[in-house]
């Protein structure tokens, strides 16, 4: 068994440090997962001792700002993480807004002991602080075991796309006939589903430690994304989320005028926000694909574009090809950008071994039943 090994972990949502990580051992412990999700139930209004390099003095007489509710703190995942025994703890980050600064993900770290060579456990706590001061925290509780509800994964994992979603007592007009667009009624049953029936949420980090071979994951296991950041969406599917404490992913266009409006009006403790590219989103000149920018640019250029949306939501964990167009110079684009993880939108699971740069999602049709949706869930398609 190893004791004391520092983790730091600059790619995923935040800068984590001090987690203290050992491996190894053996037994059984067989967990009910439940559809916890990343949220308030975790974060907490904080305070934080001074910097341990400043003298007893200056510590006393320092004074910590608890959060007012401007600092709104998202977990990557569910809150309950599940670690099979012996295996390599992947932290999921933490995210953060606040209301002067900003994102500020990037000033979060994380302290705690996970020992994965004993059952049992552990937290794991994400501090940050704005320019003004004032400190949240929240927390994450990890639970190391050796087998969990459901078992492990074996045949892949169901990362779920949508995009816009109505309210089902005010439809619009065609809304029954428009695949992309999902009523309130029938989100609802899917997310009530999804915790009946004990899914866990995991993190990007988590997906691309799977993806690698180096991760188990619970065979009950989604993510779910909504792109482009529709009013509809915002509107309406956050608060359902929040209700059922389901954690979820919003795409977004970094470009629109609006950007940081959304992300001040609509931070959320169960939403992340992810790129849609900075300026891809639209119309091109080749006519290829589906007709986006993405093909007229190079490799270096798609980079760029996505360091500019990094910049601005402060990760790079998840990227969305605009239109699913996917050019000869995208991936390695993506590979440059250092982006973790890139979706597109041909129908499938993700599965060990995939490309992280042309992952494969579940779209989500308006016009199906649960029925459906519960066999994505568990089988994905065909």
């Amino acid at each position: 068994m190893r004791r004391g090994v520092i983790i730091a972990v600059a790619c995923v949502a935040a800068l984590v440090i001090g987690i203290v990580v050992a491996r190894g051992g053996a037994g059984l412990a067989l967990p009910s997962l439940g559809g916890s999700g990343s949220g308030d139930a975790s974060a907490t209004q904080g305070e934080q001792g001074t910097d341990s390099s400043q003298d007893a003095g200056q510590a006393a007489q320092a004074t910590v700002l608890e959060n007012d509710g401007s600092i709104v703190m998202t977990l990557g995942g569910s809150a309950d993480t599940y670690v099979k025994r012996g295996e390599d703890y992947v932290d999921g980050g933490c995210y953060a807004h606040d209301g002067t600064d900003g994102m500020i993900t990037d000033k979060v770290t994380a302290t705690g002991e996970v020992d994965t060579s004993t059952l049992g456990d552990y937290t794991v706590t994400y501090t940050v602080e704005d320019s003004a001061g004032m400190v949240a925290t929240a927390t994450r509780t990890v639970h190391v075991v050796d087998d969990v509800d459901g078992g492990w994964d074996s045949d892949g994992i169901s990362v779920f796309m949508y995009h816009d979603v109505y309210d089902a007592a005010n439809p619009p007009e065609g809304a029954s006939e428009d695949q992309n667009l999902i009523s309130t009624t029938l989100l609802d049953q899917q997310l009530s589903w999804l915790n009946e029936n004990g899914y866990y949420f995991p993190s990007w980090a988590e997906i691309r430690a799977y993806i690698d071979g180096g991760h188990s994951l619970p065979a009950k296991s989604v993510v779910l994304t909504f792109d482009d950041g529709s009013d509809g969406f915002l509107t309406y599917a956050i608060p359902l989320l929040e209700s059922h404490k389901i954690p979820a992913t919003s795409f977004v266009i970094c470009s629109d005028s609006d950007i940081q409006d959304k992300l001040s009006n609509y931070a959320s403790p169960y939403v992340d926000f992810q790129s849609h590219s900075y300026d891809l989103h639209r119309a091109g000149t080749s006519g290829k694909g589906h007709g986006g920018r993405i093909y007229d640019l190079t490799s270096a250029e798609i980079s760029e574009d996505l360091k500019q949306s990094a910049d601005i939501l402060k990760t790079s964990d998840a990227f969305a090809y605009p239109y699913g167009d996917v050019s000869d110079a995208a991936p390695s684009g993506v590979k440059q950008s250092g982006f973790l993880l890139a979706f597109t939108t041909q129908y499938g699971q993700v599965h060990v071994g995939d490309d992280p740069t042309q992952l494969k999602r579940m779209r989500v049709f308006g016009t199906y039943e649960l029925g459906s949706f519960e066999y994505q869930a568990a089988h994905g398609v065909g």
